[in-house]
């Protein structure tokens, strides 16, 4: 394990869902949805997503309740054997150093375009990692209780730039719905689902749980919390910018930020201090991503766990300058998704089958 023996409860295990579902996606998902959809009813594609979203997770929570007290690293060989059970874990540990590096180059990009323009990325990516490291080396323990020290600011805050951005908002921006029909809201269904994935954190996160059998609720909770924030983001963004703006915007709520004009208030530049909780925001999700790659690696090698958040240090790096350019990085976040389906989907629904097979089996032999 981790070399902790402490659990978690579920309310943290909703929170530890939130926020790492809740960081990249804040600046990037309107842009990427407006390019799906190209018509105001992004957030009916939300809501369907949303809905998807916990099916998933009802079919994560399931199979593992079947293995109570392990995570999917240490039940996939049993279930499956060693080999293809090792294939599936490294597997699932390749997408989570993925997603680490995908979210360090994409905090080092926002940065470089709006606040230190002339730091390097890899000087800004090395010490976003190297300040990790402190927190993931304290176990999952330490993790959910700096997520849930750091969950009532970001809901503040979210709800705050919300706020302030009414006036800015036409409401003629959101209209009509489904004016297109249909067909334009199942486009977005995709992109949108795939921003939402991140239950698969319970496959191994149920294993640290007081009370595994609440997991299914407190995904269900974490999930509609993560589309409610996000639903807010894409309406104030699309309502202020409209829907053709937003597609040519790199980083389109950031722009809003921008945008809104605050009188009498404490910082000269809202979009500043915007960036700097953005960055924070990602940060938490970023040392769930990296502390679920070392724990693996970990239970897969049977080894101590520590040496291994060391050693991904580097391969966390090169992954987060891999990509030659933004629209390479937008690629890698498009790749990644990809790979979720797999991972929260596929392999979820492979293992619950497997599983009620060798019980039926098992029943009649």
């Amino acid at each position: 394990m981790d070399g902790s023996n402490e659990k978690i409860s579920s309310t943290q295990a909703a929170i530890a869902l939130t926020m790492t579902i809740t960081g990249v996606g804040i600046v990037t998902l309107p842009r990427a949805l407006a390019e799906e959809v190209q018509t105001p009813d992004i957030w009916i594609s939300m809501i369907i997503g949303g809905g998807i979203s916990i099916v998933v997770a009802f079919f994560i929570t399931k199979v593992c309740l079947q293995f109570k007290g392990i995570t999917i690293y240490q039940f996939s060989p049993i279930l499956v054997g060693k080999s293809a059970g090792l294939v599936c874990n490294l597997f699932i540990i390749l997408y989570f150093i993925l997603l680490a590096g995908y979210q360090a180059r994409s905090m080092a990009e926002v940065l470089r375009a709006y606040l230190l323009d002339k730091t390097p990325l890899g000087v800004m990516i090395i010490v976003y990692i190297s300040v990790g490291v402190y927190i993931v080396i304290s176990g999952i323990y330490s993790i959910a209780k700096l997520l849930q020290i750091y969950f009532p600011v970001v809901l503040v805050f979210i709800l705050f730039m919300i706020g302030i951005s009414i006036t800015n908002i036409d409401f003629n921006n959101l209209r009509p719905v489904l004016g297109e029909g249909f067909k334009p809201v199942i486009k977005g269904v995709k992109p949108t689902t795939l921003s939402l994935a991140g239950a698969e954190i319970y496959l191994i996160l149920m294993a640290y749980m007081e009370q595994p059998k609440k997991a299914m609720k407190a995904a269900a909770v974490g999930l509609l919390i993560t589309v409610f924030f996000y639903i807010l983001i894409v309406v104030a963004v699309i309502g202020a910018l409209t829907v053709d703006e937003v597609r040519l915007l790199t980083w389109p709520t950031i722009e809003l930020v921008k945008s809104i004009e605050m009188k009498l208030f404490f910082l000269e530049r809202l979009e500043s201090f915007f960036i700097i909780l953005w960055v924070i925001t990602t940060f938490t999700s970023f040392i769930m991503n990296f502390y679920l790659a070392s724990l693996g690696l970990s239970q897969a090698f049977k080894r101590t766990y520590k040496p291994f958040v060391y050693g991904l240090v580097p391969v966390i790096y090169i992954c987060a300058m891999y990509p030659e350019d933004i629209n390479r990085l937008f690629k890698l976040g498009d790749f990644i998704g990809n790979m979720s389906i797999a991972v929260a989907g596929v392999i979820p629904v492979l293992f619950l089958l497997i599983a009620f097979i060798r019980r039926k089996r098992n029943a009649k032999n």
